[in-house]
Formats: structure tokens, C-alpha cells, sequence
């Protein structure tokens, strides 16, 4: 008798085991579920999931996951009004994920919010860590008080897979105060500040915090800079990164650069000790309306620079402009970057270097006093393969795009942003 009733036990919570399977993740924590069909009053569950993000962070604790299921997500609750923003979406809990549902694209949009302030459509605070978006768009994002909005604004920890920023009058990715993380297989496009104080503000991607990576990632036609590093108090990493047709707004109103990577305006005062070093890889910079990689008066080494390609940028493909040094705003050609294994095609390849020999080498305007390059150097220059889809996991399409053509006396060299494929 106590054995069938012991049996009868480990069934009944068997069956209990099972039908509470999907409220679990597959590391541990609970597993949560919104979808724009769903209700707030409803458990969160798959079947019965949650309509609103902020409902969905009201129930999570560090470890969770939420999923949030494909379709159109337009009608918001502002989380939180600050002096001059309103936070949509007011990210405070840390240690969650909040991912698309597997197979599925959701999509933000953010039209019918008000713009009489600022929008920050995703706003993950000071204290908050261990937060991951992936797998989903957000658009709509109007510019606010004339100038600035953002898709996310990171003052705390917050990584990116497979995100997408795109048709907004605002940034797409912007890191601020001491914010850090990775951003990873994202792009940001189309983001158009429409008037001229706003158009001058609207990067891709601004890493002007901490300690934050961009991996994989593209930006192109947004109004002012592809990815823009200017007053970061941490290293910025520029990792296999595309950045191309920045042309400004509707009126060419913009800083237009690819890669903006160092500068403090004209501070004196207040700039990060040590200054920080940045890395540029394995990157793109293409048709931008300015400079393709820029120091950008760096008050010492903006960075290093290393296997990256220009084409074809107004300006200049590299401009190695910085200043005397943190207290001397003098403007100086560059003599403490490092640059090795660059290719510059179409138009101007390098300004404003002073560099050592030793800190520019094996770059296609240095190879045996700079080498005589001509489209027949490469295997394409359709550019637009550039902004092809991602593959299904997300990582770069493959392109030929400047690809050192075997007949190139290039070739030997392993130069430029496909050198390691």
C-alpha cells in the first residue's frame, strides 16, 4: 500500500513537472513569454503569455529569460519620464535576456510615441548588468526636443546578438556614462536625424562610455557617423565592422565618417587617465561622405589600426588627425597611430600622418613606396553586396567585395577586412 502510494506520488509531480516545463529556460531560470496578442493580466506563460515587456520585467528574476514571439509591437506605456525623456521601456532588473522567440522576428515601432522629449525607446540604467537583447528590430524612434533619441541607451551592461536598428530619427546603439558591452552580428541603417541639430547627432552605433566591443556589425545611411567612440572613457573595439553610404540627412547635414574613433572636443579638463587605446580590425569603410577611419583629434593614440579597407570616402580613406595632448588643443598630423595591413583604394589614402616606419607598414599605399592599385586589383567592387541579409545565424554574408583578386601584386600580403577568410 505505501509503495502504490509512494508511486502515485512521483506521477502526480511528474505530470506537475511537465506541464510547467515551458515556464523554465534552458539554463535554469524561469522562462517567460510576451507576444503582441497577449495580456498583461495574463501568467506569461507560452500559452497564455504577456503583451508588454515592462509587465513581463515585473515578474522576472536574475537568471530568467523572456521570449517574446513575433509580430508588430506599437502600442507602449511609458515606463518612466525623466527631465527631458521618456523611457519606454525602463530596463532595471539585471541578469535577463530578452529574446526572440526561436524562428521568429519581432518588431518594435515607435511612431506614436510623443516627441515633446526625448525617446529612449530601450533604457538600461546605471546599476543594471547582465542584460542580453537578440533577435529582434526596433523602428519608429522619433527625434525628441529637436535633438537626440535613441533605440537603446546603455548606462549599465548590455550585450547585443542579432539586433537591428533601422529607419529611425534616432541612434541606434549608444552607450553613455560608464555603459559597457558587446555588440555582435547587429546592424543600424537607415537612421535619419531630420533636422540640422539632430541630423549632427544620429550615429549607428556611439560607444562613449566604458569598456564596449563591436563585433560583426554594420552600420550604413545614417545621417551622421557609422560608429563614433568621440569622449569614451573605456577601450572601444572595432572587430570585422562595415560602415558605409553615411551621407548625411535629407539637406547632407551630418559628420558623415565611417569609423569616428577618438576625441574629446576640446576638453581639457575631466578626460579618462590613462586616455584609452582603441583597437580597429578586420574593417570596412565605404562611399562615406567624410573620412572612412578618423582619429578625430585624439590628445594621443586614437588607436590601432590593423588588416582594414577604405574606398572611396570623400575626405580621406584614413585621417590620422590628433592633437598636442590633453591640455594642448593644438591640432597635429598623427605620429602615435599604428597602422598595419591596410588597404586604401579611390580617392586620398591617407591625411594628416606623421607616423614612425615602423608604426606604418605592409599598407597598400606604404608596399614598395605605395603601390599603383586599379580595379582589376580586386574581384569586385559591387557595393552592394554589402547591405545583402544576414545568414540564418546571423553572421555577415559572405562577399567578394574588394577581395584581393590572386593577379594582385596584393595578393602576397594579406592585406585588408578579408585577410583571415
Amino acid at each position: 500500500m505505501k509503495k502504490g502510494i509512494r508511486l502515485l506520488l512521483i506521477i502526480c509531480m511528474f505530470v506537475a513537472l511537465c506541464m510547467n516545463l515551458s515556464v523554465y529556460a534552458d539554463g535554469g531560470g524561469s522562462a517567460y513569454y510576451v507576444s503582441p496578442t497577449g495580456s498583461d493580466s495574463n501568467p506569461g506563460t507560452e500559452n497564455e503569455p504577456f503583451k508588454s515587456i515592462m509587465r513581463a520585467q515585473s515578474a522576472v528574476s536574475s537568471g530568467d529569460t523572456v521570449y517574446i514571439r513575433g509580430g508588430v509591437y506599437d502600442e507602449f506605456d511609458i515606463a518612466r519620464t525623466g527631465s527631458n525623456y521618456y523611457y519606454v521601456h525602463d530596463i532595471s532588473k539585471s541578469g535577463i535576456t530578452y529574446e526572440a522567440y526561436p524562428g521568429e522576428r519581432p518588431i518594435f515601432d515607435f511612431r506614436h510615441v510623443s516627441t515633446d522629449l526625448r525617446v529612449a525607446a530601450f533604457y538600461v540604467g546605471n546599476n543594471t548588468t547582465g542584460i542580453t537583447f537578440k533577435g529582434f528590430d526596433v523602428i519608429g524612434v522619433k527625434v525628441g526636443e529637436q535633438a537626440q533619441s535613441e533605440a537603446f541607451q546603455i548606462r549599465g551592461q548590455a550585450d547585443f546578438i542579432n539586433i537591428a536598428a533601422h529607419d529611425n530619427e534616432a541612434i541606434g546603439f549608444y552607450y553613455t556614462g560608464y555603459g559597457t558591452g558587446t555588440v555582435l552580428n547587429s546592424d543600424a541603417y537607415n537612421n535619419i536625424g531630420p533636422t540640422p541639430l539632430s541630423a549632427g547627432n544620429i550615429d549607428g552605433f556611439g560607444a562613449h562610455g566604458g569598456d564596449v566591443s563591436f563585433i560583426n556589425s554594420r552600420a550604413w545611411n545614417n545621417s551622421d557617423d557609422g560608429f563614433d567612440s568621440i569622449s569614451s572613457k573605456g577601450n572601444v573595439t572595432y572587430d570585422h565592422c562595415w560602415s558605409f553610404d553615411h551621407r548625411g540627412n535629407q539637406n547632407k547635414i551630418g559628420d558623415k565618417n565611417g569609423f569616428k574613433v577618438g576625441g574629446y572636443a576640446r576638453k581639457t579638463s575631466g578626460l579618462p587617465d590613462p586616455l584609452p587605446v582603441h583597437t580597429v580590425k578586420f574593417s570596412l569603410a565605404v562611399n562615406n561622405g567624410a573620412n572612412g577611419f578618423y582619429a578625430n583629434h585624439q590628445p594621443g593614440q586614437s588607436a590601432t589600426w590593423t588588416n582594414n579597407t577604405a574606398y572611396n570616402n570623400s575626405r580621406a580613406n584614413f585621417d590620422m588627425l590628433e592633437r598636442v595632448s590633453p591640455t594642448d588643443t593644438a591640432d597635429i598630423p598623427g605620429y602615435r597611430e599604428v597602422l598595419h595591413h591596410n588597404i586604401a583604394f579611390m580617392g586620398r589614402a591617407i591625411v594628416n600622418d606623421n607616423h614612425a616606419a615602423e608604426n606604418v607598414t605592409h599598407n597598400s599605399w606604404s608596399i614598395n613606396g605605395g603601390l599603383e592599385l586599379t580595379a582589376d586589383d580586386f574581384v569586385s567592387l559591387d557595393t552592394s553586396q554589402l547591405s545583402a541579409p544576414r545568414k540564418p545565424d546571423g553572421s555577415l554574408p559572405d562577399v567578394t567585395f574588394m577581395k584581393i583578386a590572386s593577379s594582385s601584386p596584393l595578393y602576397p600580403y594579406q592585406l585588408g577586412y578579408l585577410a583571415d577568410k
